[in-house]
């Protein structure tokens, strides 16, 4: 699979799960504002999310995103919490579905999750992983 095949798959795909830990306690959760800028993955959330308090002391996550068959695309990376209102904007105007959750996109309640993937996996029907080359 490439890059702008998994990229389709995503997007077919809509809702991928985060996972997150503070090196005790591991979050999973679905996510549905995110878009790719770039070579980096941004996904919005609240400010004071358990995954935003975890990543701040682990700074890394893992997407993945599956079909009901199974067949699935992880993609895992370091992360930054951004607070600035440009990263902000620029994500809430590229994911729609954004709109129906923050009312003013340069509030304090609303930060972005700043992936840059170092591995993505996709697995298929064999059963085995598949590494996705990056960029």
């Amino acid at each position: 699979m490439t890059l702008e095949e998994a990229k389709a798959f995503m997007k077919e795909v809509r809702w991928g799960c985060l996972a997150t830990s503070d090196g005790q306690t591991v979050g999973c959760r679905p996510m549905g504002g995110w878009a790719w800028m770039g070579d980096e993955l941004w996904c919005a959330t609240g400010t004071s999310s358990d995954k935003i308090a975890q990543l701040r002391k682990v700074p890394h996550a893992e997407y993945c995103f599956a079909r009901p068959s199974g067949e699935h695309l992880r993609i895992a990376g370091t992360c930054t919490v951004s607070t600035d209102n440009a990263d902000k904007r620029k994500l809430y105007d590229a994911v729609p579905l954004l709109k129906k959750h923050i009312p003013d996109p340069a509030g304090p309640g609303y930060v972005v999750i700043r992936m840059a993937p170092t591995r993505m996996r996709v697995m298929r029907g064999e059963l085995d992983y598949e590494d996705v080359k990056l960029g």
